[in-house]
């Protein structure tokens, strides 16, 4: 597989964004994924993965896995994770695109042959499950930062970023606090709810209205955690 080569932009922890750590300028290119394991690439467009392959000591990985076997091993210290950025321009990014299709890398819906369900969480059908909840705008499942498959009205990029620092800042707080495992992150403003909670092996960013009751969304969150459990 030859994708374009891009513009070198450095080693990135979290190749979403450019110079702006607030997201106003998503990154869009091509980033080599390097582990102590295996290696492997990640289209990514306006700061949104829309295509990735990945492969390790035991196969290949394509699409969808990338993220799901990324996420499994994220705890692993020899994974060493590190993302080296190369900018693309539009025509270099119609390329790549044109490439992954052929390929079978690509993760967007209308790009990808329709596929199983698999245990990690990456289900349109739960998705849209939650989704159809009353009072749900939007739901955003991410990893990493990385919003890998989103549903409704949001600036999904910039979500996702901002719901893996409150994730990182939640389990710490947790931890000092001796609080045990985190379960969920619930954000309360005047206009909108936001809650964050493990999906799979992934994680979700649900945005509802504020007078949305929170229980019944807990609990469609719950049997849906239940349900994924069951495939593994």
């Amino acid at each position: 597989m030859s994708l374009p080569e891009g513009t070198y932009a450095g080693i990135s922890a979290v190749p979403l964004q450019e110079e702006h750590p607030d997201g106003t300028h998503p990154f869009s290119g091509r980033v080599e994924v390097l582990t102590g394991n295996g290696s492997g690439i990640l289209i990514i467009d306006k700061g949104r993965v829309i295509a990735a392959q990945f492969r390790d000591q035991t196969r290949e990985f394509k699409g969808k896995e990338v993220i799901a076997y990324l996420m499994r091993n994220a705890g692993d210290k020899d994974l060493n994770l590190r993302y080296v950025q190369h900018k693309y321009t539009l025509e270099q990014m119609a390329e790549a695109k044109k490439i992954c299709r052929k390929e079978g890398l690509c993760m967007l819906e209308k790009d990808v042959v329709s596929q199983p369900p698999v245990k990690n969480g990456l289900d349109d059908a739960l998705v849209h499950r939650l989704f159809n909840q009353q009072g749900v705008i939007a739901v955003s499942v991410f990893f990493e930062g990385f919003p890998v498959q989103s549903i409704g009205e949001g600036d999904f990029e910039q979500v996702a970023a901002m719901a893996e620092d409150f994730l990182r800042a939640g389990k710490k707080m947790a931890e000092n606090l001796r609080m045990g495992v985190l379960d969920q992150i619930i954000l309360e403003s005047d206009q909108r709810k936001c809650i964050i909670a493990p999906y799979g092996d992934l994680y979700l960013c649900l945005l509802t209205n504020s007078d949305v009751n929170l229980g019944l969304i807990r609990l469609a969150i719950h049997n849906i955690q239940i349900e994924l459990e069951g495939r593994g």
